[in-house]
Formats: C-alpha cells, structure tokens, sequence
C-alpha cells in the first residue's frame, strides 16, 4: 500500500508539534519526519538527546493523528559526533517507529567512490542493526546526482537502497533524461515539480517538467509500495506568500491522488 505523506520540511516556520496539526489539518495519514540541522531536529541532537525523544514524537503524532512514514535525515560530516553515532541515534527512532527505512544524504561530489564506498558499508552495518535500510537520496552536488552512480553505490553493500528525489534529476546535470534505473532500488520517494535548472529545484505544480505520471506508473510497475513524500520546503517563503505555499502542498498530494487513481495503484 503506498502511503501519501506529507514532509515535516514543508512547515519548518512553524513548531514541530504545530507543523504535524497543520499536515493534519490538510488531510494527510501519515508523515515523513525532517531531521535536519535547519529544521525541526537534527542527526546531532538526536544523537545527544534522552530515551524520551521517541516517546516525545508519538504523543505528538497521536495528537495530530498521524503515523510516521519515513525520515529524511541530514548527517553532518564535520562534527564532533561520528557519522556512525548520527546513524545509530536516527535509526533508534526509525526502529522505535516501526520504520523499514530512512532516507540519509550521500556522499558530496569529489568523494573518491572506495572512499563513499568504505562509509557507507560502514554505515549500512550500523543501521542493519536496527533492520532499518539506509537510503541515499539522489540530489545535486552528490554522488547520487547521476542514476548509474547512485545505483552502483546502493548495490555495493547489503542494507542500502535510494530515496528517489525526482526533481533533482530534472533541475541537475542529468537534466530529465530516463532514470528508471533506479526505481528497483527504490524504498522512499519525494515528491515536488522542478524545472532544468538549479534555481527551479522547487517550482509550483505543473508549472515544472516533472513527469509525474510516468515517474508513479513506472514506480508501481516496478512494484514499490513505500511511502511519497510531498516535500515543498519553506525555508524561503516569505509570510505573504505562505498560504500560496500550503496550496503547493495540498496541489502536489492531489495531483499524486488522481494519477495514482487512474492507475487503480491503492494508497492510503
């Protein structure tokens, strides 16, 4: 069953407990929770928090009425914490959550790929600790950039898999061209339009080149059932533009709804 949710990243202006009423109030199930270093909560701060953080999260999700459906989280390379303690903490909520899998940023271009190769190996054993999958997301400025690289890096270690993030395959080098390579390794997925270049990474619906009916046709052919995330950030939306923003949420779920629809694909 493929879960529409809505990410905790498009409602960073707000409190992370006012952010899951607003993504409730919209009518979304489920969410995907943004662990960044800009938003909500981060990989260190997890890392460095109580045993209470789980618990924390569930009454604020069954206050929303919400169920958690994935992760996206931005580990930070050049901190006193190891990459490998960021993981653990991220997978600890994951597992306590019943999550399969977290989406986690991949190696930055210029990384020698033994090197990537090595760490993530490395991380791929922490978080099979847990029997949570690691996810790289494909994003510009790494590794993941172009889909033959991202799928040779998810296929070099056990527990690895990608978190299809479209838009980047559109707005980056690859410029649109077919990516379905990597929709058998797929295991979360983001969704939002983009255009060809970078300063289109994030566009309103329909106002991109993203092809969303193809991209969910062949994500179901290939018989993914995890979550799509709507994730329409705002970190620079400006007050008076707001409400414009929250209809780009509430667009991208409905045009997902009547594509998924017409392609009697069940979601919840």
């Amino acid at each position: 069953m493929l879960k529409l949710s809505c990410s905790t990243l498009c409602f960073t202006q707000l409190p992370l407990d006012e952010a899951l009423q607003r993504i409730g109030q919209l009518g979304f199930r489920y969410v995907d929770l943004g662990v960044q270093h800009w938003a909500h909560v981060s990989a260190l701060e997890l890392a460095h928090s109580s045993a209470d953080t789980p618990e924390m999260l569930r009454h604020e999700l069954e206050r929303a009425d919400l169920a958690l459906s994935a992760m996206n989280a931005g580990l930070e390379r050049n901190a006193d914490t190891t990459l490998e303690q960021q993981v653990s903490a991220v997978c600890a909520l994951a597992a306590a959550h019943n999550l399969p899998a977290v989406c986690i940023n991949a190696p930055p271009n210029g990384t020698p790929l033994g090197t990537a190769i090595d760490e993530l190996r490395q991380l791929a054993a922490v978080a099979a600790r847990y029997d949570v999958t690691l996810c790289l997301e494909t994003h510009v400025n790494c590794l993941t950039e172009l889909p033959a690289l991202a799928v040779r890096l998810v296929e070099s270690a056990p527990n690895l898999g990608l978190a299809l993030d479209p838009s980047h395959f559109y707005a980056g080098p690859w410029q649109g061209r077919d990516f379905s390579i990597t929709y058998p390794h797929t295991r979360i997925v983001h969704l939002r339009d983009a255009g060809n270049s970078p300063e289109k990474i994030l566009v309103p619906p329909g106002e991109g080149i993203v092809d969303f009916a193809g991209l969910l046709r062949g994500l179901v052919q290939s018989g993914y059932a995890g979550p799509l995330s709507v994730e329409y950030i705002d970190t620079r939306v400006s007050p008076e533009a707001y409400d414009d923003h929250v209809a780009h949420v509430t667009e991208m779920a409905s045009l997902a709804k009547s594509i998924l629809t017409n392609l009697r694909a069940p979601f919840s």
